[in-house]
This record gives C-alpha cells, structure tokens and sequence, in this order.
C-alpha cells in the first residue's frame, strides 16, 4: 500500500454502520463454511463447502472485510467443480488473529 506498513490491527469502525448486520451474517455464514484449514508461514487456506456459503457470499465478505482488515491479502480459489479455497495471508500477527476469527472446529 504506497510503499507504508499497514499495522495489524483490526479496525471495525471502517465497516459503515449499515454494513454490520450483513458482516455479521456473512462472517457466522463464512465460519460454518469452513471444512477445513492449511496452516501456511504467513497465514491460513480454508476449505469451504460451497453448499454452505455461495462464491458472491465469499466475495462480499471480502469487500468489507479488508475495509477493517487493509494487512490482509485474500486469494479466493475456485478449481473446476471443486469447493473453493480462500487463502487469507499477512505480515508476523496475522496467523493468530486467524486463530481467533476462525478457530477450528
């Protein structure tokens, strides 16, 4: 981002308060999708079940999401027929705020 380290805070407040409510729905629905998970050295791969929570969902959740999160970088995967895979990386601090948005089952 301009070449200026984005500190690893999360910052709610960035998501507009008529935004909330969808947030909150779209982030319970995005946990439940969650099969599993990839520990990488800078982040996570989540294996979700696509009968759980649709791509647009997906997307959406990410729009605002790196409103309150600008440290993570999303790559959202989709190979043929397959569930997609949602790959969530950043700099040393983000793993544990992983840990803790999305705890394993």
């Amino acid at each position: 981002m301009n070449g200026q380290e984005v500190p690893v805070a999360c910052d709610p407040t960035a998501i507009a308060a008529t935004d909330r409510p969808r947030y909150s729905q779209l982030i319970k629905q995005l946990r439940s999708a969650v099969r599993d998970r990839h520990e990488l050295s800078d982040g996570f791969v989540y294996e979700l079940d696509s009968k759980a929570i649709a791509l647009t969902e997906v997307a959406e959740w990410i729009t605002l999401e790196r409103l309150c999160c600008p440290f993570l970088t999303f790559n959202l995967q989709v190979a043929g027929g397959g569930d997609p895979r949602l790959t969530l990386r950043g700099p040393d601090g983000v793993k544990a705020i992983l840990q803790e948005e999305f705890p394993r089952k």
